[in-house]
């Protein structure tokens, strides 16, 4: 087979350069992209599928390194392996200083796991290779039973327009929005360990009932979902906290405005939010003004401003030449801070198509993110629509206000029971590696001094009286 070229290094693009410096073995800016199959897994089968996908995406024989001024992706030799689920769901993939792939393939009985640190691509990224994958595995098991192998995506796709950077080629400084003073919103706190296991709650409902409601309102079903969950929220919060509304992150896939087939990041976001206590608190009244805000905001205008606002701020003369360690404090804190204007985030990754050849072996997709706050990814494939709730807190009240709400509305959601290893056990390699360099660090500081006490006391002259030696 004929192997794409790809170059040997390549800048992070906009939105990778936060990932990789805001990351931690606490936030480990990991999601995973799953699918179950009506068959059990064979694993040495899908490990030959994972070597056809790489042929097709190469891209992401990447390892992250760091540079003076930024972090970049390097090429890299090393070749991924196929093994059974044995870590908790988005553990710590990138390892600062440690040359290892950013992404990983495992499988549990009839799962399908694909992880991938964000800083390698986005959702629709990991949709494609993991499409790639399901199909390619399915042809190698059912070849003998006549299923053809088929084409995903168009023939004449390049290693080159994988590569793209969707946010440079499309930059425009002259089209930069006046950043407007944000309001903070209402942050949902509980009290949870410095560690705490990730929080996993997923359910399933049928696309067509959900279509229906959302029509019957006059709404998509992307503006439904964000209403019902704007809503969850507030039934949580009191009336001294309804001063701050509830705002949600929601990203937007920029290829649907930009044309792109880039692999790499390449996505932008709304922040849709509503303030309660003002008399006017119904699921309708919600529901109206989430709709007004889409349709102001999702105008390729507004997405332009807004993209090109957070590239310029990458482009700015004092930053950009910023040493590395200098730039990663600054994008830390500058992600603190704008934590402090979202509630919780809603990632809806749309509908996942496969051949109708291939679909009547596969039962459904999923996909959850690795998180430091509330967050509800969804994905819906044939009429199984799939939502994943991901938290670091033991509260399940806003899942259950979620659901509740849209039972009410005559959408009937069905509980997937939670199905891993019982040995998948958390993997903080970050962070012992972070606390070995620390103590040594310490040690170090430690042993000097009292190296440079003794060396002091032994230069003591023979005059100086004892008790001041």
């Amino acid at each position: 087979m004929f192997q794409q070229r790809r170059a040997y290094w390549r800048n992070l693009d906009n939105a990778a350069k936060m990932f990789s410096a805001a990351s931690s073995p606490k936030d480990t800016r990991v999601f995973r992209f799953y699918c179950v199959l009506k068959e059990k897994i064979d694993g040495s089968v899908l490990k030959m599928a994972l070597d056809q996908t790489i042929q097709k995406y190469p891209v992401f024989l990447s390892v992250m390194r760091k540079g003076l001024f930024w972090h970049y992706l390097e090429k890299s030799d090393l070749r991924p392996v196929v093994r059974e689920e044995y870590k908790e769901p988005c553990s710590h993939l990138y390892i600062r200083d440690k040359k290892e792939l950013l992404f990983e393939v495992t499988y549990y009985k009839n799962r399908i796991n694909f992880e991938v640190f964000h800083a390698l691509t986005d959702g629709t990224g990991a949709t494609e290779f993991l499409r790639e994958l399901v199909k390619n595995y399915l042809y190698l098991m059912h070849e003998k039973d006549g299923l053809e192998n088929v084409i995903l995506t168009e023939q004449d796709l390049t290693v080159k327009d994988q590569e793209e950077d969707g946010f440079g080629r499309y930059y425009n400084p002259d089209e930069r929005g006046t950043r407007k003073k944000k309001n903070h919103a209402y942050q949902i706190r509980r009290e949870s360990k410095e560690y705490e296991e990730l929080q996993i709650g997923e359910t399933t409902a049928s696309v067509k009932e959900l279509l229906e409601v959302s029509r019957k309102h006059g709404v998509s079903m992307s503006v439904f979902l964000t209403a019902a969950m704007i809503c969850a929220i507030h039934e949580e919060q009191s009336k001294i906290q309804e001063k701050k509304p509830v705002i949600l992150m929601v990203p937007v896939n920029l290829r649907k405005i930009f044309p792109s087939d880039s692999m790499l990041n390449f996505f932008s976001y709304i922040e849709p939010g509503y303030r309660f206590g003002e008399g006017k608190d119904s699921f309708d009244d919600v529901l109206e003004a989430t709709k007004q805000y889409f349709e102001e905001n999702l105008s390729k205008e507004k997405i332009a401003e807004r993209m090109n606002n957070l590239i310029a701020y990458e482009k700015h003369k004092i930053l950009k030449w910023a040493p590395l360690e200098l730039k990663n404090r600054c994008i830390k804190m500058g992600a603190k801070l704008a934590e402090r204007e979202v509630t919780a985030v809603l990632s809806n990754m749309s509908v996942v198509k496969m051949p109708s050849e291939y679909a009547k072996y596969i039962e459904r997709f999923g996909v959850y993110t690795s998180t430091m706050r509330t967050e509800l990814c969804v994905c819906s494939f044939g009429d199984t629509l799939s939502f994943a709730f991901t938290s670091r807190y033991d509260s399940t009240n806003i899942q259950r206000n979620f659901y509740r709400i849209l039972k009410e509305q005559g959408i009937f959601v069905k509980k997937v029971e939670p199905d891993y290893p019982k040995e998948a056990k958390p993997n903080y390699e970050g962070k012992k590696v972070l606390q070995i360099f620390t103590f040594c660090c310490i040690a170090a500081i430690v042993i000097s001094m009292m190296t440079d006490i003794t060396l002091s006391r032994q230069r003591c002259p023979a005059w100086l009286p004892a008790w001041q030696s």
